[in-house]
């Protein structure tokens, strides 16, 4: 007999708009500084997704968006890192895209959520995780150990605007679960099955995913930015940014919960559809 999922809610917020160059989103391989330096197009402007997960033991968000701080003149590093920041992506985030306002318009609020899990620590993810006080925020340990590299920034995080906050790093036992044997490991968040981080790097090195299973609809991953559309993810394109062989290798591992658990939905955090597919999931 199969496992038991609870009812669960998932809505995706909203947290501001992104655009990329093309190798952020379909990479052939090139050099990531050569693209950074050559690159004259952008993508359309793109979402920032982060998702509320209504968990019959508690409230959790996936990812927090970007913040509107990261808009004002200083917040990004001067020099090499702060010109690479510039030249790969541009960020809008009006007062309704505030995260405040869209867990309002979601019909919760920062004090509601019980529980945080960041994909990966760039701004655009971790962007808000200091107002959350003392919740506990979830990572993976070898993302939280990007924060005591010698320069963070390097690595694409920037530790005066994510590193503020109660980080819990979770390591990843081998899962127990059969349908979950692609995945050297897994973190049971509520020890139900229903949410289940599991690490994706490449992306960065600490990179996860959340996994939900819930009665009476589609299960869904929740992806950060292994992918922008799951249709690549499909075809085996990843990014030129970050480590490509882990993004194949944790894509192929995707690929293969897919086949596992038919009707899985991935969602994206800069997917334009990701709405939509959850609405229909």
């Amino acid at each position: 007999m199969g496992m038991l999922f609870p009812e669960i809610d998932v809505v995706a917020l909203n947290c501001g708009r992104v655009r990329v160059r093309p190798k952020n989103i379909r990479g052939t391989g090139t050099p990531m500084l050569w693209w950074t330096l050559t690159a004259r197009t952008w993508s359309q402007w793109l979402p920032v997704h982060a998702f509320l997960v209504s968990h019959p033991q508690g409230t959790l968000l996936f990812d927090t968006g970007q913040s509107p701080a990261s808009l004002a003149p200083g917040y990004y590093p001067r020099g090499l890192v702060g010109w690479v920041f510039r030249r790969q992506a541009e960020f809008q985030v009006e007062a309704e895209h505030g995260l405040t306002a869209q867990l309002t318009a979601a019909g919760s609020s920062i004090a509601e959520v019980d529980l945080v899990a960041v994909s990966h620590l760039h701004q655009d993810h971790a962007g808000n995780v200091a107002l959350f006080g003392e919740s506990p925020v979830l990572l993976s340990r070898a993302e939280h150990d990007l924060l005591s590299e010698k320069d963070p920034s390097l690595h694409g995080v920037l530790v005066d605007h994510v590193g503020a906050a109660n980080y819990r790093p979770v390591d990843f036992p081998p899962p127990a679960d059969p349908d979950l044997a692609m995945f050297e490991g897994a973190h049971d968040v509520f020890g139900d099955g229903a949410l289940v981080l599991v690490p994706t790097p490449g992306h960065t090195s600490g990179s996860m995913s959340l996994l939900v299973r819930r009665a009476g609809a589609a299960p869904l991953l929740l992806v950060g930015d292994l992918t922008y559309d799951p249709a690549l993810l499909e075809d085996g394109i990843v990014p030129d940014v970050g480590d490509r062989r882990a993004q194949r290798e944790a894509s192929r591992r995707v690929r293969e919960l897919i086949e596992a658990l038919p009707g899985l939905v991935v969602l994206a955090a800069h997917d334009p559809e990701a709405e939509a597919r959850l609405t229909s999931a």
